[in-house]
């Protein structure tokens, strides 16, 4: 059943205070990101970027994957690359497209930088998706909507 915003903040607070306020996750390319909760209390840092992944935004994705049916893209590969949001090649509804107009200001036709990768890392590491090689995240079965 999808999780109500102030049960996925818990969830993953209370995942950080079992493991002392600071963990890592292993990405998909072997190296290991250390993370913790930010100073400003609303959100993960990490070691690999200077990135607050808010959890409404953390929240905005996971309720943009469920609602295209638990499977969404996470467009690094073209936002590393230069691609610009709405193309074919960097869709609105990659999570780099969607958090880049979203919550970065961005605009259709404009370049954005790479996010989603880290994202997708702290998701999977709460145990709302499973990230995958290939690009993608899929909702994990018991956080779909039963609509």
């Amino acid at each position: 059943m999808k999780i109500t915003y102030s049960d996925f903040e818990k969830t993953i607070r209370d995942k950080l205070e079992r493991e002392n306020g600071q963990s890592q996750f292993p990405m998909l390319k072997g190296c290991v990101m250390n993370f913790s909760l930010s100073k400003k209390n609303d959100g993960i840092k990490n070691d690999h970027y200077t990135l607050n992944c808010k959890f409404k935004i953390l929240y905005a994705i996971y309720e943009m994957a469920v609602s295209l049916g638990g499977k969404m893209y996470l467009g690094a590969s073209a936002a590393n690359n230069g691609k610009r949001i709405g193309s074919d090649d960097l869709p609105v509804d990659t999570i780099d497209g969607f958090i880049s107009i979203e919550f970065y200001n961005k605009k259709i036709g404009d370049k954005t930088m790479r996010r989603s990768t880290y994202y997708a890392a702290i998701l999977d590491w709460a145990g709302f998706v499973t990230n995958h090689w290939g690009g993608y995240i899929t909702v994990k079965k018991e956080y779909m909507s039963e609509d």
